[in-house]
Order: structure tokens, then C-alpha cells, then sequence
């Protein structure tokens, strides 16, 4: 009897369970939930999977023992043209994730369909500059709702279920710059920032009430003009650090990537990018300021419920601004004492911990090679600094992109994507940078092992309990390496080039291992496109991949035409001419959309990918003052410098003559690549 009563009470029990799991509504996340379930890794519920954002996954099906039965479960392609560059969130077996121009994607996590899609209608031609809104690196979910941050610098509400917009409220001016990072939750609020800085941009991270939009709380993170007051104790505080005339102007410390929730201190813990005049172009270059500028090139801590200031660290240097990236956090035993510490790696090739709640500096240590700084001092939390040549700028130091990290409690090391510089001499036009995927243990502020990857610019790092670390390369190769030795123990080639974030979870008692794809980085329009991904892996689609044990899906075909250069036009213009139009290029800030050099995607496309100009077709050469001066393809995003203002910083009208200019720097670009192919060295010069 008793038997059967245990029997009848299980059944209950299991019935009220399912009865439960099938009532549980869409997006269903919450700080309590997230709180509950940070040991079990079923879901991927907030970036980094938890509060701590460790992206670590405490799943163990998968080890470096049995990976080698690791196959694609499903693959689903995803509709961009730019690629993907995005964390997805995993919420009761469905994906979240964003696309370009701030799509937004619900996917059934057992089988890849689509359930539904968002388009929140990003207008291109609001912007004079729309490189904001051609990359997404995430979204966020929270009591029903999916948000994203768009390139019109929005933040938009979805319902979970329906796919349909719940709200928007803007959060910084559309028209001068945009957000490319992923909104952040917690304490019944969303968290965002938005790009900026080196436009001249001020930066500041917003609050808004998770279920109604309305905006809770700004921190501005650099002072504005003094004679319109302060709008905080710690900006008039701030505004003592900077001097120069009309300092103000220059802006900066925009908060675009690195946002960290910390419910047991209250804490939002952030980064933001520098605000220095070198890296300036437009009307604003030639600016002078000087002092610490403060909130610029900081790791700031507020109080999450008010905004208010707590703490800031500064990792840039008078003569050094650097970019704050992920920050995550976690309790480690330092000189025989446990420390919450939070973790962070700039692009200054330094990785920082610090104590969370005070903000003190506890160990700064060089990742990679650094030519800017000999050391920290530990006591000051200042770098000593190598001056700098009196012309030109410093050479290149190595460090960390957004791309985030990742740190395992079972190994305690952290998995840091680099790029670094390479130890050797260069052959001619040769990219100077590498990756790396380094462990790092902050125990002894050593480097445990490290692997050479052949680009510069791969993925964001997944660790998991299984001894595994995962990653993915601008070469389209997705691998995993033994967490403990570095070993690479699975690999397989995708086909396109990988600038997104891996995550894992479980369904019906299966661990997954999800990873986005598509050359989808931001960085594709402003770094040079030959550094980032091979030319095969430029041209590889969008998909999400899905890989479990034991799976044996075909892996989709991955077809790829790598275009030929199309003949330029005659080169009619003088050297002078064309060197004019190479300092143009960059007055102008071409570069922010078609790359240095005009080095960009390898291809000419109308399909809402930014065209290489090195392939631009005949028509285009011919129509080229009518895009360029004229603002016929403004609806595609391309602002008609013709028509002033122009780029946020660069005010003043483009002339003809300028235009021309511009438009021989590109022929000449055009011909180097086209000989490059060709085998003819010759072509390319003008004629007298």
C-alpha cells in the first residue's frame, strides 16, 4: 500500500511538473531565475549565461573524451548579408538571436525552424554614416520581452511569443551614431549604450524599465559643456581631469559593449571606450586636450536601482586611450584571501582584476605584446608609460577585442580571444597581427598555453565543465581545445568566417553546442577586410550551427565564388591626384565603412552588404559623383557628402574637385588589386 501510494504521489508529482513546463510562458526570465539555475546550464538566459558573465557552461555531456562523436545536429541559414557577430540566448528551447540592420530571430532549439522573425525597420538613411546598423553582437530576454538595440540608436521591445513590437524608446540621437551592443537585464531594468567615441560622440550608459520602456536613470560618462552645469557631483569631479580649449567637444566614453549585472553587490559594472584626439578625424582632428579625461577609457561601477556613481578605474593613460571591453566576474583566492574580482582585458594588451566592490586594483598584468607601457604600478593603478616618437604614432601593442572571454571555476583560467603583433619581419603589404587564444591564470598573472591562430580577428571563447574550450576563427574553422593543456581535441570547418559568440545548453537531456557564422564582425568596415577572414570564408552564409553527440546530419554544402576583380577604368589622374585623394579618404572617414585602403569585403554587392569599391562595375565609376556628392544611395545608407553636414565630424561640403580626388584614390586601389590578380604590376599607373 505504501508502494503504491509513493507510485501515486510521483505520478502527481511528474504530472504537475509537465503540466507546469507547458504553462511556462516564452522568454520567461527573471534575476530569481537566473539566480536558480546558474548550476544547471540548461538555458543560455542572460550574456555570458549568468550574472557573472563567465560563459562558462556547467554542462559535462560532452568532454574532450567523447567529442570526437560531436556532429551537426541542425543547421539553420539566417537571411544578412553582413553575416552574424552575435550571442544567442537560449530560453526554454528556444534561440533568441540578432542579425544586422537589429533583426531579430526566435528559433526552435530541437530542430532549427524559424518561429518567427522582427524586423525593426532600421532606417539607413537617417544616419550619415550607417555602419552602426550593419552589425548586431546581441540581444537580451527578460519576463516575456526580446530586446535589441538598433543601428537608428532605438531600444525595442518584443514579445516573446508573438514576434510582435511591445515598445521603443529611444535611447541617444539617430542621426549622429547608433548601438551595435547587446542591452543588458536586471533589477526590472535594460541596460544599453550605444557607439560613438571616435566621432566625437558623448557616451552614456541608459536604464529603462524593462515593461514599460520609460528611461529610469542616465550615467553620462563624460562631462559636457560647463557653462550648461553638470548632471552629477561625480561629472563636476570628472570635468577637473580635462583641459584644453573646448575640451568638452570632443566627447567620447561611449559605452558600447561591455555592460556586467551584479545582483548580490547591486552593481552594474562597466567599460568605456577613450577620447582621444589622435584617433579623431574630420573637423574635430586636429583638437588639443589634455588630462585624464575622465570617465573615458574607465571601468566604471553604479548603482544599479539610481545610477549613482560608486567606483571607476581608468585603464587609459594621458598619452594612451584604450577601449574597455567584457568584464566578468568571479571569486578567486588571492595572496591566501578569497576576493570578488572583476576581470577585465582592454584592448591595451593588459588583463586587470580588481576588487568588485571597491574598484582597487589587485593585479595588472601584459596578455600580449605591449609598446605603450613598461608595467602597471599595483599601489597607483597608473601605467609607467613609454613616451611616445615625437612624430607618428607609437608601434602596435597586442590585446582584446569585444569578443568575450571566458573563465572555468574548475581549471580557474581565463580563455582570452587576442590579437598580437608578429614576431618577425613582415613581407611587403603583410598584415602585422595574429590571434591568439591565450589561458591566463591570474593565480600566478601567467600564461598557462596559448594557440597561434593565423588571422587576427576570430571569435568569443566557450568554456565548459566537459574540459573543453570552443572557438571560432576568421578562417571558418570551429574547434575546441582540452581546457586544462590548451590540446586541440575536435575541429571542423564551416565554410564561413566566424566573429560570434558560442554557447551550449540542453534539450531533452542533450547538451548542444550552438554556434552563429558569417563574416558578420562591425570591424569588416572599418579594419582592413584581407586581415579578417580568408577570401573563401568572406563569401561562406549566415547560419546558425548546432552540434550535439551522436548526431549525423549532413553538413550543409557550402558553395563559394571568390569574384573576380572587374576591369577599372582608365587611371586619367595625376599622383598627386590620387595622394591627395588617399588623405581624403580618411578626412572623410570612408574608411569607417569601406575599410582602409579601400580594403574591404572582396566584393561589389547591392543585396545590403557595404561594397568593396576596388569592384565597383562600370556604371558605378560613371555614376560615381551622383552617389558620392549627390546622395542618390541614401536610402542605402550612403550620405551624399555634397550635401552638408556630412559624417557627424566633418561639417563642411564636399567639392568636386575633392570627389575626384576620392574617386582616383579608389581607381588606383581598383588596379592594384586587379594587377594583384592579374600578375601586372604596370596597369595601375597614371598616364602623363
Amino acid at each position: 500500500m505504501t508502494n503504491m501510494k509513493s507510485r501515486y504521489v510521483l505520478v502527481i508529482a511528474a504530472a504537475g511538473i509537465l503540466i507546469a513546463a507547458s504553462q511556462t510562458k516564452p522568454g520567461d526570465v527573471t534575476e530569481a531565475r537566473v539566480i536558480a539555475e546558474a548550476s544547471t546550464g540548461n538555458d543560455w538566459l542572460v550574456g555570458g549565461r549568468n550574472f557573472d558573465e563567465q560563459h562558462f557552461s556547467p554542462l559535462k555531456q560532452i568532454t574532450d573524451q567523447n567529442i570526437g562523436k560531436l556532429g551537426l545536429a541542425w543547421a539553420t541559414d539566417i537571411e544578412s548579408a553582413m553575416g552574424l557577430a552575435t550571442e544567442p540566448i537560449v530560453v526554454d528551447g528556444v534561440i533568441y538571436v540578432s542579425a544586422p540592420q537589429s533583426r531579430v530571430y526566435a528559433v526552435d532549439a530541437l530542430s532549427g525552424k524559424v518561429l518567427w522573425r522582427f524586423d525593426p525597420k532600421v532606417r539607413l538613411d537617417r544616419m550619415r554614416n550607417s555602419w552602426s546598423a550593419h552589425s548586431n553582437r546581441g540581444l537580451a530576454v527578460w519576463a516575456g520581452k526580446v530586446y535589441v538595440g538598433t543601428g537608428d540608436c532605438r531600444l525595442v521591445a518584443i514579445d516573446a511569443a508573438s514576434g510582435e513590437k511591445a515598445w521603443e524608446s529611444p535611447v541617444c540621437d539617430g542621426s549622429t551614431t547608433g548601438i551595435t551592443g547587446a542591452p543588458h537585464v536586471g533589477k526590472g531594468k535594460v541596460f544599453i549604450g550605444y557607439n560613438g567615441s571616435d566621432i566625437g560622440v558623448r557616451g552614456s550608459l541608459t536604464a529603462f524599465d524593462a515593461t514599460t520602456g520609460k528611461e529610469a536613470w542616465r550615467f553620462w560618462t563624460v562631462p559636457g559643456d560647463p557653462a550648461k552645469g553638470f548632471e552629477s557631483k561625480a561629472l563636476e569631479m570628472a570635468a577637473k581631469t580635462w583641459s584644453g580649449d573646448k575640451w568638452w567637444e570632443v566627447g567620447g566614453g561611449d559605452v558600447w559593449d561591455p555592460i556586467t549585472y551584479d545582483p548580490a553587490t547591486g552593481l552594474v559594472i562597466f567599460g568605456t571606450a577613450g577620447a582621444e584626439p589622435e584617433v579623431l578625424f574630420g573637423d574635430k582632428a586636429d583638437k588639443k586636450v589634455g588630462g585624464d579625461r575622465l570617465f573615458a577609457g574607465c571601468v566604471i561601477a553604479v548603482n544599479a536601482d539610481t545610477g549613482e556613481y560608486v567606483w571607476h578605474f581608468q585603464t587609459s593613460a594621458p598619452d594612451y586611450h584604450t577601449e574597455n571591453m567584457h568584464i566578468l566576474l568571479a571569486d578567486l583566492v588571492m595572496n591566501g584571501q578569497k576576493r570578488r574580482v572583476a576581470i577585465t582585458a582592454p584592448k591595451n594588451g593588459f588583463v586587470y582584476v580588481l576588487d568588485e566592490r571597491t574598484g582597487s586594483l589587485l593585479e595588472a598584468k601584459p596578455v600580449a605584446k605591449v609598446s605603450w607601457a613598461t608595467s602597471i604600478d599595483i599601489k597607483t593603478g597608473r601605467p609607467i608609460e613609454v613616451p611616445g616618437p615625437p612624430e607618428g604614432r607609437r608601434p602596435l601593442s597586442g590585446g582584446h577585442n569585444w569578443w568575450p572571454m571566458s573563465y572555468s571555476p574548475i581549471t580557474g583560467l581565463v580563455y582570452l580571444p587576442l590579437h598580437d603583433v608578429k614576431e618577425k619581419k613582415l613581407a611587403p603589404d603583410e598584415f602585422p597581427e595574429l590571434g591568439k587564444l591565450v589561458a591566463w591564470d591570474p593565480g600566478s598573472q601567467s600564461i598557462r598555453w596559448s594557440v597561434t591562430e593565423p588571422i587576427a580577428t576570430n571569435g568569443a571563447v566557450l568554456a565548459t565543465a566537459g574540459n573543453l574550450v570552443f572557438q571560432g576563427e576568421g578562417t571558418g574553422e570551429f574547434a575546441a581545445y582540452a581546457a586544462d593543456s590548451g590540446r586541440k581535441v575536435w575541429s571542423i570547418k564551416t565554410g564561413s568566417a566566424i566573429h560570434s559568440v558560442p554557447v551550449s545548453f540542453a534539450v531533452q537531456g542533450e547538451q548542444y553546442i550552438l554556434v552563429p557564422v558569417g563574416w558578420g564582425s562591425g570591424s569588416r568596415l572599418f579594419s582592413q577586410g584581407s586581415s579578417m577572414a580568408t577570401p573563401e570564408a568572406k563569401r561562406g552564409p549566415a547560419r546558425l550551427l548546432a552540434f550535439k553527440l551522436g548526431a549525423t546530419t549532413p553538413f550543409p554544402t557550402v558553395t563559394v565564388r571568390v569574384p573576380p576583380v572587374p576591369r577599372p577604368p582608365d587611371q586619367t589622374f595625376s599622383k598627386e591626384t590620387i595622394q591627395m585623394g588617399a588623405a581624403l579618404f580618411e578626412k572623410h572617414i570612408c574608411f569607417d565603412c569601406h575599410g582602409p585602403y579601400a580594403d574591404g569585403s572582396g566584393a561589389f554587392s547591392e543585396d545590403g552588404a557595404i561594397p568593396d569599391l576596388r569592384y565597383l562595375p562600370a556604371e558605378s565609376h560613371r555614376l560615381w559623383n551622383a552617389t558620392v556628392l549627390g546622395g542618390s544611395h541614401q536610402k542605402q545608407g550612403m550620405p551624399g557628402f555634397g550635401n552638408p553636414p556630412g559624417f557627424p565630424i566633418v561639417t563642411r561640403k564636399m567639392s568636386a574637385r575633392e570627389a575626384d580626388a576620392i574617386h582616383a584614390y579608389v581607381i588606383d586601389q581598383s588596379w592594384k588589386a586587379y594587377n594583384a590578380e592579374h600578375g601586372n604590376k604596370a596597369a595601375s599607373e597614371p598616364r602623363p
